[in-house]
C-alpha cells in the first residue's frame, strides 16, 4: 500500500534514512541517536590524578563530531564555558563476566547494551526528562583494546546537543543539565523543514529539521516517541516501516485529538520518523521519534496539538 523512498543524505549521515509517510507517501532524511568509542587525550588538570578517565560534569571536545561512529573517537577535556561537543554525565564500570573477557564489550553485546541503558537513564535524569524528546543525543564510549588489556573497565556516558532533529552534533557553551525541565529549552517542538518535493507534490527528501518558535511558519512538529519490538536481529526495512506507520500514525492521531481513520482522511499532514539502523539497534535503543509533516508550502503558525479536523493554522 505504501511506497518507501530510501535516500542516503551524505551531508548528515551517509547511509542513514528518515522514514516519511503521508497516506500513500513516504520520504526520508536522516537521524542519529548515538554512540562511539572513547580514547582520551591528556589535558593538564583535567582528569583525576593517575587516571585519564574524565569525571561526571566534565566537558569534552570530539574533533570528528560524528554521531553514531562505532569507532573510537578522541575526546579532549575542555572548559565547559567554551564551545564543547560532549558533556560527561556518568562514568560507569563494566562488571560481571563481561569484565573478565579478553576484549571490550562489542556493540550489540549484553554488556554494551547494559552500559547504554544505564547511560540513557542517567542522561534522562540529568536533563530532567526523556532525552529522546529533546534536541539531544548520547554517546557510550568504552575502552579500546589497549586500554582494556591494561585493565581499564570504565565506560564514559556523555550527552550532546544537536543542530537539528536529524541528530547532527553541535557545540554548546551552556550545560545541558536540566535542559528538559521547566521551560525545557532543549525540547523538540516545532521545526523548519529543508527538503525537496516528489513529482506528486509531497515531500521526497528531508535534509534538515531545525528548531523554530511554534508561532513562526514551520513545516513539521514533534508529536512524541514510540518503542519498537525489542530483541533479535535488526528487522527488514519493510517490517520496521510497518511498525513505524502503525505506531506513529496512532500517535499523531491522538496528538490531533481524532481517530486514526479521521487522520487518514487528512491529505495535508503526513508522518515521518527517525532512523533505526544497525548501530542504533545494536545499542539496544528501540525508541523512534515521530513527527507530523505538513504538505509542502503549508507552513503553519501554531501548534497542531488538539487541532482535530480543522484546517491547518497557516
Amino acid at each position: 500500500m505504501m511506497t518507501r523512498v530510501r535516500t542516503a543524505v551524505a551531508a548528515v549521515l551517509a547511509g542513514a534514512v528518515l522514514g516519511v509517510s503521508g497516506c500513500d507517501r513516504n520520504a526520508p532524511g536522516t537521524d542519529g541517536d548515538l554512540f562511539d568509542g572513547w580514547q582520551p587525550l591528556a589535558a593538564p588538570g583535567a582528569a583525576e590524578p593517575g587516571t585519564a578517565v574524565p569525571r561526571a560534569g566534565m566537558c569534552l571536545d570530539s574533533p570528528t563530531r560524528t554521531p553514531f561512529d562505532p569507532g573510537f573517537v578522541q575526546a579532549t577535556p575542555i572548559e565547559c564555558e567554551r564551545g564543547h561537543a560532549l558533556e560527561v554525565v556518568l562514568v560507569g564500570t563494566v562488571d560481571g563476566s563481561a569484565a573478565q573477557a579478553d576484549e571490550p564489550p562489542a556493540a550489540g553485546s549484553e554488556a554494551f547494551q547494559a552500559a547504554y541503558a544505564a547511560c540513557s537513564t542517567a542522561v534522562s535524569d540529568y536533563v530532567g526528562g526523556d532525552w529522546h524528546t529533546g534536541m539531544l543525543g548520547i554517546d557510550v564510549q568504552v575502552p579500546n583494546r589497549d586500554q582494556w588489556r591494561e585493565g581499564r573497565r570504565a565506560y564514559v556516558c556523555t550527552v550532546f546537543t544537536s543542530t537539528n532533529a536529524m541528530g547532527v552534533m553541535s557545540l554548546t557553551s551552556a550545560s545541558l543539565k536540566g535542559s528538559l525541565a521547566g521551560n525545557a529549552p532543549q525540547a523538540i517542538r516545532c521545526l523548519a523543514v529543508n527538503g525537496t518535493k516528489a513529482a506528486d507534490g509531497w515531500w521526497d527528501r528531508v535534509y534538515a529539521l531545525a528548531q523554530i518558535d511554534c508561532a513562526k511558519p514551520h513545516g513539521a512538529e514533534f508529536v512524541g516517541t514510540v518503542q519498537l519490538a525489542a530483541g533479535g536481529a535488526l528487522p527488514a526495512e519493510e517490517v520496521l516501516e510497518d511498525w513505524s506507520v502503525d505506531r506513529c500514525n496512532a500517535l499523531i492521531a491522538k496528538y490531533l485529538g481524532i481517530t486514526a481513520d479521521r487522520f487518514e482522511d487528512r491529505a495535508d499532514i503526513g508522518v515521518f520518523w527517525d532512523v533505526m539502523d544497525q548501530n542504533r539497534w545494536n545499542s539496544g535503543d528501540r525508541h523512534r521519534r515521530c513527527f507530523a509533516l505538513f504538505y509542502p508550502g503549508k507552513n503553519v503558525r501554531a501548534s497542531i496539538k488538539g487541532l482535530g479536523t480543522k484546517a491547518l493554522p497557516v
